[in-house]
């Protein structure tokens, strides 16, 4: 007989201590997994005499991984806590990194890459998220909230440091580097801080989950689907942007130092997003901090579209862009428990989450199949239009259809997968 949690602890004083640690913890892993790649490509390229597109494709593969790891991970972090997985991924994330200071052949660079995916799903967002809402109740929101405010910061701390350490010692000695910050900050946050606070790995007799049932109520409901759909057109249209956006100004008739500047308002903006959120907390609902999230890169890419040389709207465009990714972020995180309910959190995320890194790997090689069919931006633009609307249309409907009561919460063996029938 499997048994029910219907409620969460809720502190009765916000840690902020606790989550803010995990925020840098953040900073420190979306700038060693994930933002190295920006300073490591051109470097790699000049020496290996590796192409860019195959350099590049060793981050799809790490994102494609870590969504293949996002369900295994979040049923972990449930049934069992966040400390040792967290831990042990820093220290292999901080091996994987010296191996990859040796790398010889693209081969190798893609089984490190592959490692790198398994160790970014168990320490980038969604781990550290599954961690607060397994910990904190009811005041998760506020902690994920505060979380993607220091993540927000990873870029800006770590690709210049990254391109600090590339240009003064060296590509290989740069991610020595960043190795070694593994230790004290990816390991030991987790490790030190999150000690004692989370329940004792379950003994054999008692494996089968007592947290958490099945998440196939939610699989069977179209709520479920429709925030996947949501997540998933959001993904390909912000990806194909970040990856493209210097390039397509350029065509629009911006020199590479405006398109630039225009880049670098994206960042405060969505860390704005992010604190405004935080402030209106208390104040706004989950559909509304939703809409702000999918209707504003809408009107971005209208914008876009519609830019003429040298105009200054491309501010209003990065400024849109900017909010509604930072907001996007924290609904991404929060929408399926507040829509499906809370328990069994880390599987359900861990599901929801897992076609979304997949689009996130495959989008920049199917915007650039989108852009080769007639040599220039116009399609990709229309086509990142079309996807943001249908992330509106399918993020309302999904709201909209919310279930009442909410379903019975989730238990998370793998045949739970199976699809309903």
């Amino acid at each position: 007989m499997r048994t029910r949690i219907d409620a969460e602890p809720t502190t009765s004083r916000f840690p902020y201590p606790l989550v803010s640690a995990l925020g840098v913890g953040q900073i420190v892993a979306w700038g060693s997994f994930y933002y190295v790649f920006v300073s490591l490509t051109d470097p790699m390229a000049a020496e290996f005499g590796w192409t860019k597109a195959q350099i590049n494709g060793a981050l799809s593969v790490v994102l494609a991984v870590t969504g293949l790891c996002s369900y295994a991970r979040g049923r972990w972090v449930d049934r069992y806590g966040g400390r040792r997985m967290m831990t042990t991924a820093a220290f292999a994330g901080a091996a994987l990194l010296f191996g990859w200071a040796h790398v010889a052949e693209l081969w190798q660079l893609y089984v490190i890459s592959v490692g790198i995916g398994i160790v970014s799903a168990m320490t980038l967002y969604d781990a550290a998220f599954a961690v607060v809402a397994r910990l904190l109740g009811a005041d998760y929101r506020r902690a994920i909230i505060v979380i993607t405010l220091f993540g927000g910061l990873a870029s800006t701390v770590f690709v210049p440091l990254t391109q600090f350490l590339v240009d003064t010692h060296g590509w290989r000695n740069a991610l020595k580097a960043l190795a070694l910050i593994q230790l004290p900050l990816g390991a030991g946050i987790p490790f030190l801080l999150l000690r004692g606070r989370e329940t004792p790995r379950p003994t054999r007799a008692h494996r089968e989950p007592t947290a958490v049932t099945s998440i196939r109520p939610a699989l069977a409901h179209p709520v479920f689907w429709l925030l996947a759909l949501s997540f998933v057109s959001f993904t390909f249209m912000f990806t194909s942007l970040v990856f493209n956006l210097v390039p397509m100004l350029r065509e629009s008739g911006y020199t590479t130092a405006e398109a630039v500047v225009a880049y670098a308002f994206i960042g405060p903006a969505q860390l704005a997003g992010r604190v405004a959120i935080l402030t209106l907390e208390r104040f706004i609902s989950l559909t509304a901090a939703g809409l702000i999230g999918t209707l504003f890169p809408v009107l971005a890419v209208a914008v876009l579209i519609t830019l003429q040389p040298h105009s200054p709207f491309v501010f209003l465009f990065a400024i849109a862009f900017g909010t509604g990714m930072g907001v996007k972020t924290i609904v991404q995180a929060t929408a399926a428990p507040e829509l499906l309910g809370r328990a069994g959190y880390g599987a359900l995320q861990g599901a929801l989450m897992f076609p979304v890194y997949l689009a996130q790997a495959g989008s920049p090689l199917l915007a650039a199949w989108i852009w080769q069919l007639n040599g220039s931006y116009d399609l990709l633009e229309i086509v990142l239009l079309v996807t943001a609307g249908v992330s509106v249309a399918a993020f309302v409907l999904a709201a909209r259809l919310r279930p009442n009561p909410q379903p019975p919460p989730c238990d998370l063996s793998l045949s739970s997968l199976a699809p309903p029938t």
